[in-house]
């Protein structure tokens, strides 16, 4: 027989389960509003944790122009020492001033350092946050700080160019010679700007090659003898061909006569030009650039060498001989510039391996005596992607290899190079 259970008590044990499933609902939705509380808290502060990396990249990026500017002018100028700071500060601010505003700064010093030869910058500043509020995190630090010491040492550049017959083409317009023109001398402004160089000198060559290279009135003397044209190759005895041996005896370089008939002239207006502090001694030679013959590489590459190298004191005049390797007081830089793969040796197209394995073993030789490398290949789509590899080898690294495909990335390039030369070295 079933036990009586009364109505009552039913009532009140349904009651009971039902106040219990309230309560479990009720906890359930406290849980997820506290989840979704930290949710929302947790992506509040990675929104704001994010505009402050790009914050301290904006100030790390000031106060690193800042101390650089500040160290020029106080290389460059008779300013007082006591004036730097708020000249950096003024150049600190207008370069905060580009792009959204983030931060604020709160404290700028700056200080002179040990050997009072150059500047350390310290910043404070805080980016006001936004959704991170909600957290109960008002702001952010955003500090910075930089050195920045003038390198008083001088600097000597080598530059290859090609004028070869592919030079001739046209893109977007415009000839690849007249971009190569436009961008060597935007180059050469900048490394030798109107307004001088300070107390550093900075002197620029130029090496313009084809099939061979025209050396002008230095041919005679790095041959053993006339030269028509000025046409100059490569050396009579190979085992020097990768190095920058003085141009004497045994190792004198060929000229056309000394090669087999048929083989291909050098430009017959582009010359070499030895380093120069002037750029107008320059100018002659860029506007000179004419395409023409194929590509000689290596001997652009060695003709690069030879502008820097004291083995070739002799060959050029006083203002013009380079200073000795690792002398502590001169940086001395190469800048390969080609628009196609070195193919060309004796005067005649189709020895592909045999030039760029004398151009590599000229890299080789170059980078051990210390020179830093860049090079640029102009290099439009659709062109075989070994026109490349040689550059790429050469390249002192794989910052210091450029590639253009039109005109403007040609200029960029060169300009790239050419500030990274000019600019002052940072320590943080």
């Amino acid at each position: 027989m079933l036990p009586l259970v009364s109505r009552s008590a039913t009532q009140s044990s349904t009651g009971l389960f039902a106040r219990a499933a309230k309560d479990e609902r009720g906890a359930v939705g406290m849980i997820f509003a506290l989840t979704l509380t930290g949710v929302i808290m947790f992506l509040a502060c990675a929104i704001d944790i994010g505009r402050a990396s790009l914050a301290r990249v904006k100030v790390a990026s000031a106060v690193d122009a800042a101390s650089i500017f500040a160290a020029k002018a106080l290389k460059d100028s008779s300013i007082a020492p006591g004036d730097l700071e708020a000249l950096a500060r003024k150049f600190f601010d207008e370069n905060m001033k580009t792009g959204t505003k983030l931060s604020i700064v709160t404290d700028f010093k700056l200080t002179m350092t040990p050997d009072g030869k150059g500047v350390t910058i310290n910043v404070k500043s805080d980016m006001p946050t936004t959704f991170a509020r909600i957290a109960g995190i008002k702001t952010i630090a955003v500090p910075g700080n930089a050195t920045a010491i003038f390198n008083s040492q001088d600097i000597e550049v080598g530059v290859q160019l090609d004028v070869t017959g592919s030079m001739s083409e046209t893109i977007n317009g415009t000839k690849k010679i007249d971009s190569l023109k436009a961008a060597t001398k935007n180059l050469v402004d900048i490394l030798l700007p109107a307004s001088g160089t300070g107390t550093t000198k900075v002197r620029v060559g130029i090496a313009p090659f084809a099939a061979g290279v025209n050396a002008g009135t230095y041919a005679s003397s790095v041959a053993g003898k006339s030269a028509s044209g000025g046409c100059l190759y490569e050396r009579k005895t190979s085992f020097s061909d990768a190095s920058d041996a003085s141009p004497a005896g045994a190792d004198v370089l060929k000229t056309l006569a000394d090669l087999p008939g048929g083989a291909q002239a050098c430009p017959s207006n582009a010359k070499v030009a030895a380093l120069s502090a002037d750029k107008n001694t320059l100018l002659p030679t860029i506007n000179a650039l004419s395409p023409n013959g194929s590509t000689a590489g290596h001997l652009g590459t060695s003709w690069a060498w030879y502008l820097l190298s004291p083995n070739w004191s002799s060959v050029w005049p006083s203002a013009s001989k380079p200073a000795d390797y690792n002398d502590g007081k001169t940086l001395k830089f190469a800048i390969l510039m080609t628009d196609g793969i070195y193919n060309t040796v004796g005067g005649f197209s189709g020895n592909d391996a045999n030039a760029q394995s004398r151009a590599k073993a000229l890299c080789d030789g170059m980078k051990n005596k210390g020179i830093v490398v860049y090079s640029v290949g102009f290099i439009k789509p659709g062109d075989p992607a070994a026109a490349a590899d040689t550059l790429k080898y050469c390249a002192s690294g794989t910052n210091h290899f450029f590639k253009a495909e039109d005109g403007a990335q040609l200029d960029s390039a060169f300009q790239s190079i050419a500030k990274d030369i000019s600019r002052l070295r940072l320590s943080k």
